[in-house]
């Protein structure tokens, strides 16, 4: 996959990424103490607020992954946020003012002022490490960008890649983060349109999208919604409300990456604005991105879908002469599918032949998957992170390649810099008096702890290694940790006259199962899709914290 950039595209990269970086740092020199350098001056508007929120979800891994995401399976994964705009609702009717009236800088604070110290603690805790890990993955998607592009050595892109984010979230703290953000998400939209469009300007004359929705509803993939109550189906209608709407509840009701975006607002109005300005177009944003995949799917009915799509194991696979015979099996079948696709959108009735063939594409991959593990079971198999890109590789002109490229890593920057402002925070005001610190802290205290988690992010992106889907990862990981946190929020919401003890010890015990349950499931005893981690999770805090008895307090 290995490319020449033009000009014109290092001109676009290195333009884009440098003009947003530098006006972040110029437009946030000035810093009068370390608290206003991590939650800001309570002085953005709404249209910062909404940017800032969908800018710090929308990662490298969004534009990187989801589209291979729609390519693989449809558009069923926007099901995922299908809770969202319900639980944005809930938060800004009723949680929001329950933060502004207690004047916490901090989600985690406001859990002080209802149960101690301890509850905190354990939140925050469970913060840290939920998000470390998540800021990590977003500074390994983009090093997979680079190195595929440049074939640079993966680590290198990923130190380089990072040491930008990390030095301009160090020198500009909480508000180069919203400036940069909202600059980031004009070229983020930008990108998007301009792929879409060069996506349906390369189908063949008389394929548009009418067509490509016809050829995509053969094989299911424009079917969004799945009413399965199976719960090991990973995103239906159910898992997308019930445990999707605990997952945004945590997330943006707890997680102080998000939290801290809207704290910072000028006034109740304007975060709720923000808000529901979030509400409104994640969605529709989602299923964009996912039809970007829909569109290459098509594309590659017409021109020719190359058997891997990740560079490392097409390249082993290359250079072994006993894959002929599954190579041109391969070939075959593309070239077969080809004929029919164009009978198809002809008006021809062989959705059987499509579906049969498309059979056949998946047995071959899987018989060469099979082959590259027995011989490079150090490998890994799973590529659809990489059929985006090595689109654009080929497909976009000089210029729109590097402007696809600051696209991905502008997500990369404004997401990793608002998780890594928001661990330093989470740090510093939660966890002062652990180690002493003052309730103000200094400027140089604040930029060192942004350096530190920035080291730790990097240090979990060079460990780690490519998932069935990045976004998929990322959110799994959020799971995890989610629904114990909500549940210790749900019970300073619903039941603050709870005991401290029992509210400590539910959640203590709730992220235990949880982390069990993840467990069963990895070593294959049992079949349950994450997105129900967030109810379990948070439901069994509430339990544990009422049916914990009383004699276990101190």
């Amino acid at each position: 996959m290995q490319s020449e950039l033009a000009t014109y595209d290092w001109l676009a990269l290195a333009g884009t990424l440098g003009i947003i970086a530098f006006y972040g740092m110029w437009k946030t020199r000035q810093k009068s103490s370390g608290v206003e350098f991590l939650t800001g001056k309570h002085e953005s508007h709404w249209a910062t607020i909404g940017l800032g929120i969908i800018a710090t979800q929308a990662s490298a891994i969004t534009f990187i992954s989801t589209p291979g995401q729609g390519f693989a399976d449809g558009l069923g994964f926007a099901q995922f946020y299908f809770g969202m705009p319900i639980a944005l609702l809930v938060i800004g009717v009723w949680i929001l003012p329950r933060y502004m009236s207690t004047g916490v800088s901090t989600a985690y604070g406001y859990l002080e002022r209802v149960f101690g110290s301890r509850v905190r603690l354990l939140a925050a805790a469970l913060f840290l490490m939920s998000r470390s890990l998540a800021a990590g993955i977003t500074l390994y998607a983009p090093g997979i960008v680079l190195s595929a592009v440049l074939g640079w050595d993966l680590n290198t892109t990923i130190l380089l890649t990072g040491a930008v984010v990390v030095f301009y979230t160090v020198f500009g703290g909480y508000k180069a983060v919203g400036v940069t953000q909202t600059a980031q998400m004009t070229v983020i939209f930008g990108g998007l349109f301009a792929s879409a469009y060069f996506l349906l300007d390369s189908l063949p004359a008389g394929v548009g999208l009418t067509e490509s929705w016809d050829l995509m509803a053969v094989y299911d993939r424009t079917q969004i919604l799945d009413w399965s109550l199976d719960p090991a189906n990973r995103y239906t209608v159910w898992s997308g409300l019930a445990g999707g709407f605990f997952l945004a509840m945590s997330y943006f009701g707890t997680d102080q990456s998000q939290v801290g975006r809207y704290l910072g607002g000028k006034s109740l109005r304007e975060i709720r604005i923000g808000l529901t300005f979030t509400a409104l177009i994640k969605i529709p944003m989602q299923l964009f991105i996912l039809g970007l995949g829909l569109l290459l799917f098509t594309t590659m009915h017409f021109t020719e879908e190359p058997l891997w799509h990740n560079p490392a194991v097409a390249e082993v696979w290359d250079q072994n002469p006993n894959h002929e015979p599954l190579n041109e099996a391969w070939q075959e079948t593309q070239a077969l599918r080809r004929d029919a696709a164009t009978a198809f959108v002809a008006g021809a009735d062989n959705a059987d032949e499509l579906q049969a063939l498309d059979m056949s594409r998946e047995q071959l991959k899987q018989m060469a998957v099979a082959d590259v593990k027995l011989i490079y079971p150090e490998l890994e198999t799973k590529d659809t992170d990489y059929v985006f890109l090595g689109w654009a590789l080929k497909g976009l002109p000089a210029g729109m390649l590097g402007l696809l490229l600051a696209v991905i890593l502008s997500g990369a920057m404004s997401s990793a810099s608002a998780e890594l402002n928001a661990l330093s925070a989470t740090t510093v005001i939660d966890f002062g008096r652990v180690f002493g610190w003052s309730e103000q802290p200094s400027l140089g205290l604040s930029r060192i702890l942004t350096g530190f988690w920035g080291l730790a992010a990097l240090g979990v992106a060079l460990s780690a290694s490519l998932a069935e889907n990045l976004i998929q990862l990322v959110n799994m990981i959020g799971s995890l940790f989610y629904g114990p946190i909500l549940g210790l929020f749900v019970c300073a919401w619903l039941f603050p006259k709870l005991p401290e003890n029992k509210v400590f010890y539910g959640g203590l015990f709730a992220q235990l199962t949880v982390a069990l349950l993840h467990t069963a499931n990895v070593l294959g005893l049992m079949d349950l899709g994450y997105l129900w981690y967030n109810l379990i999770g948070c439901v069994a805090v509430v339990l544990i914290a009422f049916l914990t008895p009383q004699k276990v307090q101190r």
